[in-house]
């Protein structure tokens, strides 16, 4: 891969030139999957890049995947970028957490546009809706550029109130409130990509070969750890496997190869679960995919996945994040002490760096020099910390304060925490990247 870096912490890898996707899946040639399902996705550029993510408030990592993919496009003359919107998760698109003073405290608070619905609800299921006044928090909020973006974000959201459902709303909010996204060349939503033609064909291979289809996924999850759920093992409805299925109340549920085949045969819509849907992305529906970090570590069970199970070889992806912060105020006053140096004042009161101090360095030579579990080892151990007993005591104000200031410390490391978070909305950000310097 070659690399490329820019300004604020941008990294891109790159896997080189962009191609017509090739090989076949399935028995049939990739290509042929890939034209049916862009006419059927509304897609219609012969060589497409693209990446995608959650419906939320996307963070200034993520824009940069979507940036390097309009970058890409325009260098190769391509047409604009495919956003795939995985509106499926379950978090809420249009939650957004913000920085704020409050009592004197720098804190994260959530704030949310619309009725708060049941946990585990998917993004689909989530209506748009007409944002309150964000004014009252507007006003704490901390950088200033956090207030602005909050209000102009809030402002947006109402522009498109009457989108389709939340995923469609937050997306078009922050298409018109961030540039270094890029145009885009078609939104395709995660909950309709099993309707094009490949998609159907991996579900109803998936329902005649269940327990190969759950073998591959498990297979992959142990080869990268904690990257998804392993699939459970044969229940009542049969083997479960990487689908899912809408339960009817705004939630999904899990799909066993009898749900499959109900489904399948009735119709009823089916969700793509994570490799499936990297695998549908990677073949179908771009010709390079953009992935950010965590992306680049869990299609190795992607590629496993697809290998095992569908006989196929990925095509390439690149990569692409940037790490931004917001523009906080220096904070004043010393770095907050941490437990280890709180630890290492309490067992050597009179070191003044992170070396041993004399009296303490000749105690532990004393130490080492006697046998283990001998009386004069325990008698050496005991004067040694009769002398640090004594050392606290000479420092006794000064161990008052320490005492006095951990609290303010805890609070202070809080918000050292806050001003380094590089996942706060992109639209709180005066700017983010939208350009990349390529070697």
């Amino acid at each position: 891969m070659s690399a490329a870096g820019g300004a604020a912490g941008t990294v891109v890898r790159s896997a080189g030139p962009v191609t017509r996707a090739s090989g076949t899946i399935l028995g049939e040639p990739l290509a042929r999957w890939r034209d049916a399902a862009r006419e059927e996705l509304g897609l219609t550029a012969e060589v497409i890049c693209g990446t995608g993510h959650q419906a939320e408030w996307w963070h200034p990592g993520i824009v940069a995947k979507f940036a390097w993919a309009a970058r890409r496009s325009q260098e190769l003359g391509l047409g604009a970028p495919a956003w795939l919107i995985v509106d499926t998760d379950v978090r809420d698109p249009l939650a957004m957490r913000v920085p704020v003073r409050e009592d004197g405290a720098l804190q994260a608070r959530m704030l949310r546009i619309g009725a708060r619905r049941a946990q585990g609800t998917v993004a689909c299921a989530r209506a748009a809706a007409l944002p309150d006044d964000c004014g009252a928090v507007a006003v704490r909020c901390e950088p200033p550029c956090a207030a602005d973006g909050l209000r102009a974000a809030w402002d947006a959201a109402a522009r498109h109130a009457d989108a389709g459902d939340a995923a469609e709303q937050v997306t078009l909010a922050q298409r018109d409130l961030l540039p270094a996204l890029g145009p885009c060349g078609g939104m395709v939503r995660a909950s309709r990509m099993l309707a094009c033609s490949l998609g159907r064909a991996i579900a109803e291979r998936a329902a005649t070969d269940p327990d190969a289809c759950a073998r591959a996924f498990n297979d992959a999850v142990a080869l990268v750890p904690r990257v998804a759920r392993p699939l459970a093992h044969a229940n009542a409805g049969g083997t479960e496997l990487p689908f899912w299925a809408d339960a009817g109340d705004g939630t999904r549920r899990a799909v066993t190869a009898a749900s499959l085949r109900d489904a399948l045969r009735e119709g009823a819509p089916l969700w793509p679960r994570a490799f499936l849907t990297s695998v549908l992305a990677r073949t179908v529906l771009c010709d390079r995919f953009v992935h950010g970090l965590g992306g680049e570590v869990y299609e190795r069970a992607t590629e496993a996945f697809a290998r095992a199970f569908l006989g196929v070889e990925l095509p390439p992806f690149d990569v692409a994040t940037a790490t931004v912060r917001l523009p906080f105020a220096p904070e004043a006053g010393p770095a907050p002490l941490t437990e280890a140096e709180r630890r290492q004042r309490w067992f050597d009161p009179d070191a003044q760096g992170p070396a041993p101090s004399a009296a303490k360095h000749a105690h532990l030579e004393r130490l080492a020099s006697l046998v283990r579990g001998s009386a004069e080892r325990r008698d050496a151990w005991r004067a040694m910390h009769a002398d640090l007993s004594a050392a606290r005591a000479r420092r006794h104000d000064e161990f008052h304060a320490l005492a006095q200031r951990a609290s303010a410390d805890r609070a202070r490391a809080a918000e050292a925490a806050l001003r380094n978070d590089r996942t706060w909305a992109a639209v709180l950000h005066k700017s983010v990247p939208g350009s990349f310097a390529t070697n």
